[in-house]
């Protein structure tokens, strides 16, 4: 017995299958020995070049002997559709092109198993080889990872040949590309007539290598040495059961980043603007995934199921950054110190861009990073050193009888940071101005510095510095969950 195995790295496994147009939203399942042999034909010319051809000959000649059967993993199919240039002086002349292809959980693998093969070691040691190369199998998408295995139970296969005997009896036909064995090819090889240099007979490896023009030019419907076999597989393959994920079940993601994309880019002034805007859209999917019920996200809305603010500072913020310090805005990080639920999971995926006012061109989010709160603010090392990237708007109203002024915002910056969860800062310091990398610079009064429907608070500008290095960006103070008193490592 041989068995092979075969991994998605991406999950998917890009393919047509012989005979059907890509148009057709058709995708290969499973995938074909024909393909797999031009593949691994692929990589010996390619990787292995110095390799005599008798040397693979004899591992192919095994893999076509027989059609193999198959152990196939739960799969989904989907598609994607892409407007492509037909290269025409109209740049709107574009051709709608579908990419199928099949879905398979991760980690899961395709096992090919030919029940009589019958290879020496060296043989299986050298496909091994060939099989570690292989980067990807179909369109060059579906990246894989390929070996030969020994792990196969008999009676797990659940796609063969259709005289094959399979336990599974709520079965389909589907065409599988095969290649013919080589010994029945050579007793009726095909005769090259074209008019080529190479005319006569075409072996059994180069029929391989036959390109779709190779086939136009000879008026042939299918290359030399390939045949189509009926195989069963299951009538219901492409419907994967979705796990059930509970409420107490978390993806354990607690914070994305996204790069911002736009002709014209926010101004670093704008920005508890900007986070207003992106949390309206937030809300409003959220509302719309929730179908008129009224269980809706309190990590997103900052409230409790009776419309009461949180009093922590556990749910979501959301930071636009100027992330190299020229006054605009470049990317966005929404984080939360709780992990987000499914359903947030999907909304955030789900952002794509927002409206810019006075007739600006709209702002892209192009995700970069999902992962853990500590994974996506470790993009850039720890920091003791702080300083103020947006004005920091004290949440309490100062009186007379509180001491000095500046002294009394010292005091709440550092009883912002606690409440935050971060240490208590050993030293603030005002400073006057956000300073840009071009020698620019913005006072903290030209920043909007209030929410929409709310007075106008005043702004001040701090370096902070904290007992140990602390994870960034730091946002503290009124309106901190939408990007005001953010302090970035000095």
């Amino acid at each position: 017995m041989l068995a092979i195995e075969v991994k998605f790295l991406t999950g998917r496994f890009h393919a047509t299958p012989w005979g059907r147009n890509v148009n057709e939203g058709v995708p290969e399942w499973p995938p074909s020995p024909y393909r797999l042999i031009r593949a691994l034909y692929d990589v010996w010319k390619r990787k292995f070049p110095d390799w005599p051809e008798g040397r693979v000959e004899a591992i192919f000649s095994e893999l076509a002997r027989e059609p193999p059967l198959y152990v196939l993993p739960e799969a989904n199919a989907s598609h994607t559709r892409s407007y492509l240039s037909q290269n025409k002086e109209d740049i709107t002349k574009k051709q709608l092109v579908f990419d199928a292809f099949v879905i398979v959980p991760p980690n899961s693998a395709v096992k090919i198993v030919w029940p009589e093969a019958n290879l020496p070691e060296e043989k299986i040691r050298d496909l091994d080889a060939l099989l570690s190369c292989l980067n990807y199998l179909g369109r060059s998408e579906s990246w894989v990872e390929a070996k030969v295995s020994t792990e196969v139970s008999s009676g797990a296969y659940n796609c063969a040949p259709e005289y094959s005997d399979i336990s599974d009896k709520n079965l389909e036909p589907v065409r599988v590309a095969c290649p013919i064995p080589m010994e029945e090819y050579e007793k009726h090889p095909y005769l090259d007539r074209a008019g080529t240099k190479n005319q006569g007979e075409i072996s059994w490896m180069d029929s391989f290598t036959f390109t779709t023009s190779d086939m136009l030019n000879r008026n042939l419907n299918v290359p030399p040495g390939f045949q189509f076999v009926t195989y069963l597989r299951r009538y219901n393959c492409f419907k994967a059961s979705l796990p059930v994920v509970t409420e107490s079940e978390k993806y354990g993601y607690t914070a994305v980043i996204y790069a911002l994309d736009s002709k014209v880019h926010p101004s670093v002034k704008e920005t508890i603007e900007l986070s207003e805007r992106i949390h309206r859209k937030i809300m409003g999917r959220d509302k719309r995934l929730a179908n008129g019920s009224e269980r809706r996200s309190s990590n997103f809305s900052g409230r409790d199921e009776f419309g009461k603010p949180l009093k922590d500072h556990n749910h979501t913020y959301i930071l636009p950054i100027d992330k190299d310090n020229d006054g605009w805005l470049d990317h966005l990080i929404i984080f939360s110190k709780t992990p987000f639920e499914n359903n947030e999971i999907r909304i955030l995926d789900g952002l794509d861009h927002t409206w810019q006012p006075d007739g600006k061109p709209d702002l892209y989010f192009v995700p970069l990073k999902w992962g853990s709160y500590e994974e996506i603010f470790n993009f850039e090392r720890k920091s003791q050193r702080f300083t103020s990237s947006t004005p920091f708007v004290p949440p309490r109203h100062y009186r007379k009888g509180r001491g000095d002024f500046m002294e009394w915002l010292a005091g709440e910056i550092r009883k912002e940071a606690v409440y935050h969860g971060l240490p208590e800062p050993v030293e603030v310091k005002p400073i006057e101005k956000l300073s840009l990398k071009n020698g620019r610079s913005h006072r903290w009064l030209e920043f909007r510095r209030n929410r929409k429907g709310e007075g106008r608070q005043l702004g001040y500008g701090f370096e902070i510095v904290f007992p140990e290095p602390v994870l960034q960006p730091v946002a503290l103070g009124y309106g901190a969950h939408f990007g005001l008193g953010q302090f970035v490592p000095l």
